[in-house]
């Protein structure tokens, strides 16, 4: 079935709809709404929305539409690259959207699943998840969603929700319009995945509620949406290849697509998502290990070996390369306490650190197909930090966060000094076998420019971040060229520019070196279908 109907919903009075009117009001009072992680401010707003159901979204979404008013839509603010920020016209925020509507058992495919607003976090989801408590649910007293729920807690073992993006205090909705991924992309992919079923709030204030499964494109690639009114429009699917890699970059095309997907890492562009329903995992013990080799090139042999080892399945596999290593040594140095681990051993020039299953309760622990890997590349566990109880993989977790943080504390002492410096980080991914290729790219363009840098980051998917630490502006400056040089070499290679972060506003120029102005003329079209205002977003992953 390739045709779907939007149904209105039941208008809340506009008027009633909490807001702030008015850019000085705003600015003065509420400037944490006008910037996300990325630092870019707006600079001019006149609406700051706070709707707090589907009606009364709807019923702000109409009204700026009729006025010819863009929106643009934030949720938690944690995106780096801007798509939050409003350039112009309204905000809205989705923060009071948080309830959780279901828990339910989806026998055919054998899952739990969780229906939940837009706006909860997926540290919440994760901690309702696993504690098998739901405080919504509970207080709302039905006896049927109660009797679902002492079914889901009378299951053995935990379950999880996979996804996870590093920062856990991202809003669900705001993680499914980027298609957000993390470390365990590795082993269970990115929040396309775990998607079963969205509503949306389209650009007319009608509603799409589409389960995963039941609308696909046509033969001819085609999706006929009707409104309430009857009138249709078509929506032609792109004809482009998405690339071998972990992928946010541009809307998601393929044949037979659906529905579903469309809006998944659309960045708000073709509707706002107000309810998510995503499946739950079940859950197993780990072990974490953090395996220190003696250079890059050792680490990437590593990687080789345990990916290519047969019957050895990791959840993650992440990399920090020697300066990031020795980074971290200084950071230890000064203070010893900061990261909760032993000392990083002296002779340690790079590390891989990954997780896999674990029993702790099993008489005898295999780990003969993991030290088949290390030790094909002249390795040993021995000289390894390993460990699998919850307060240990949490000091392993604080490790793993302990080097982006060092970074940003190292930019903000020298934006003292230039005020217009930031890091610049590259997000980009290519082909297993463009690994090896791609790092000699930038190895040797970064030491050449005499610039300061380090690696690190989701190596299993060949998604490692370049982290330029520039000292002055004329640092600065080359990092910018030599960003634009590695995007089109990930590119070449059959990478993607943008492989969890998106594009939004801040990364918008770099979209014409993945897809051609025939195929971003496509992705156009598919807006004007879906958006023919041009209101929802404005300035998201177009230049214009």
């Amino acid at each position: 079935m390739h045709e779907i109907t939007s149904q209105p919903l039941d208008l809340a009075d506009y008027r009633q709809v909490r807001r702030v009117q008015g850019w000085p009001a705003i600015n003065e009072q509420y400037q944490a709404y006008l910037r996300d992680e990325s630092k870019l401010t707006s600079e001019t707003c006149d609406y700051l929305f706070f709707p707090q159901n589907e009606a009364e979204l709807a019923a702000v979404v109409r009204e700026m539409a009729s006025q010819g008013v863009p929106l643009t839509v934030a949720g938690a603010r944690t995106g780096l690259v801007g798509g939050s920020v409003p350039l112009r016209g309204g905000l809205v925020s989705l923060e009071r959207l948080n309830a959780v509507e279901a828990l339910y058992y989806a026998s055919y495919a054998r899952e739990w699943r969780v229906r939940a607003g837009c706006a909860v976090t997926l540290s919440d989801l994760n901690q309702m998840a696993m504690s098998k408590r739901f405080p919504d649910l509970e207080r709302a007293g039905d006896q049927a969603v109660l009797a679902e729920l002492a079914r889901y807690q009378a299951e053995p073992g935990d379950f999880f929700y996979p996804p996870d993006p590093t920062e856990m205090s991202a809003f669900l909705g705001g993680t499914v319009a980027t298609n957000a991924s993390g470390a365990r992309t590795y082993r269970y992919g990115a929040t396309r995945d775990w998607v079963r079923g969205l509503r949306v709030i389209l650009a007319n204030g009608e509603l799409l509620d589409i389960p995963r499964g039941k609308y696909f494109a046509s033969s001819n690639g085609r999706f006929t949406i009707f409104d309430s009114q009857s009138q249709g429009r078509q929506v032609l699917v792109p004809d482009y290849s998405m690339p071998r890699t972990k992928n946010t970059s541009g809307f998601y095309a393929a044949p037979h697509m659906d529905l579903v997907d469309l809006f998944i890492g659309s960045e708000g562009m073709l509707g706002i998502i107000t309810t998510v329903d995503v499946a739950l995992c079940p859950r197993t013990p780990k072990c974490s290990l953090v395996q220190f080799t003696g250079s890059d090139e050792q680490a990437l042999d590593l990687v080789e070996s345990l990916r290519g080892q047969d019957g050895l399945q990791l959840d993650f596999l992440e990399f920090y390369s020697q300066k990031a290593i020795e980074l971290l040594r200084r950071r230890q140095a000064e203070e010893p306490v900061a990261m909760g681990m032993p000392p990083i051993p002296e002779d340690a020039g790079a590390a891989v650190f990954f997780e896999l299953s674990f029993d702790p309760l099993a008489v005898d622990q295999d780990f003969s197909l993991l030290a088949q890997a290390v030790e094909r590349v002249g390795l040993s566990l021995q000289n390894s930090w390993a460990g699998y109880e919850m307060r240990e993989l949490a000091r392993f977790k604080t490790f793993r966060h302990m080097l982006p943080e060092t970074v940003n504390h190292l930019i903000s002492e020298r934006k003292r000094q230039y005020p217009g410096l930031h890091k610049l980080g590259t997000d980009l991914a290519v082909p297993d076998d463009k690994l090896r290729p791609m790092w000699k790219v930038y190895q040797e363009a970064l030491d050449q420019a005499g610039l300061e840098w380090l690696a690190f980051g989701h190596v299993g998917n060949n998604h490692v971040h370049i982290n330029l630490i520039p000292r002055d502006m004329e640092d600065m400056q080359r990092g910018l060229e030599l960003y634009g040089r590695f995007a089109a070499q990930a590119v070449a290679f059959g990478g993607t520019v943008s492989a969890e972060h998106g594009i939004g506003k801040i990364k918008a120029k770099f979209l014409k070196e993945m897809f051609t102005e025939p195929q971003i003329a496509q992705m156009k079209a598919v807006k004007r279908a879906l958006d023919p205002q041009g209101l929802l977003n404005p300035g998201n992953i177009f230049l214009s």
